[in-house]
């Protein structure tokens, strides 16, 4: 039999398929894997499984190994002593047990005295230390310097044909990207057009935080400063911050009221610093997180006068 080369997205799919076209069993042939399959991230890189089938070959002299026979199980060897006892002889007495003599009891010896220990010495009081002074805090090296007008441009630009390029690689059909500098969160925003949108916004934004996740990372790397890049279809993360915007001025507006701090529900870190920067100038209240992992929240408090 020539070799049967075969390919699945996994290399069970692969040897699967193999031998029903070659139409043979497992044990009559040998897969050789040419290339392990991979997923790839997001269905980008992904790669298929393949295999080389070929038939056993066996010896001139030594015929290919038959099916081997259901093995027995081993009968047990007699037990000892278990050779049939001989009938009963009416009339004749029986032997009469043997008794079991009567063991000596041990002798109880008394228990020794449980071994009594000394009280510790005291010790000798130590000289407490001086305080050591408390350390300035450190200063920062350098100030935040903001994005120039010529920096936001180069980003853009560079965000733009970033995130057309891996619309393309996602299968995208026909995307077009605008990419606008947002100088207040000091963000690139992209807005995408295409007839998949919908499938970009996905679960809950899923998609659209994964792409924007990766365009962030890619366009980083090798800047001095991280640039942060928001990627937007159907509007879906401008009525998203809208909603979040108008939560915050009700809980300002609860806080200006009653005086006590507002907890709002958790939130990504993204919408965190949209309201941080929405009311970081106010003259009534102050915002701050506290939490951890998915479960961070914002808090309202009232500005200390």
């Amino acid at each position: 039999m020539e070799p049967i080369e075969s390919e699945g997205r996994t290399v069970a799919e692969a040897v699967e398929a193999a031998l029903q076209k070659s139409g043979m069993r497992r044990d009559q042939v040998e897969v050789t894997v040419t290339q392990e399959g991979s997923a790839g991230f997001m269905g980008l890189g992904a790669k298929p499984a393949r295999i080389r089938l070929t038939e056993k070959r066996w010896g001139p002299d030594s015929p290919a190994p038959a099916p081997s026979a259901p093995s027995r199980a081993p009968q047990r060897p007699p037990m000892r002593n278990s050779a049939p006892r001989p009938p009963e002889r009416r009339g004749e007495p029986r032997p009469e047990p043997r008794r079991q003599e009567r063991r000596p009891e041990p002798r109880h010896e008394p228990r020794p005295e449980p071994r009594r220990e000394r009280a510790p010495e005291p010790r000798a009081p130590q000289p407490q230390r001086a305080p050591e002074p408390a350390r300035p805090p450190r200063e920062r090296s350098e100030a935040h310097k903001p994005v120039t007008a010529a920096e936001a441009a180069e980003a853009c630009d560079k965000a733009q044909k970033l995130v057309v390029e891996l619309l393309k690689l996602m299968a995208i059909a026909a995307p077009t990207a605008t990419a606008a500098w947002d100088a207040d969160l000091e963000r690139v925003k992209i807005s995408v057009e295409s007839q998949d949108a919908s499938m970009l916004v996905g679960r809950d934004g899923r998609v659209l935080e994964s792409l924007q996740f990766l365009a962030t990372l890619m366009l980083s790397r090798g800047n001095g400063a991280p640039i942060a890049v928001q990627v937007d279809a159907l509007s879906y993360w401008e009525k998203r911050e809208q909603a979040v915007l108008d939560e915050a001025r009700r809980a300002v507006e609860t806080v200006k009221a009653t005086g006590k701090p507002v907890r709002m529900e958790p939130m990504d870190s993204s919408m965190r610093r949209l309201v941080h920067r929405s009311f970081s100038a106010s003259p009534d209240v102050t915002t701050s997180s506290e939490g951890e992992g998915p479960w961070r929240k914002l808090v309202i408090r009232p500005k200390a006068r």
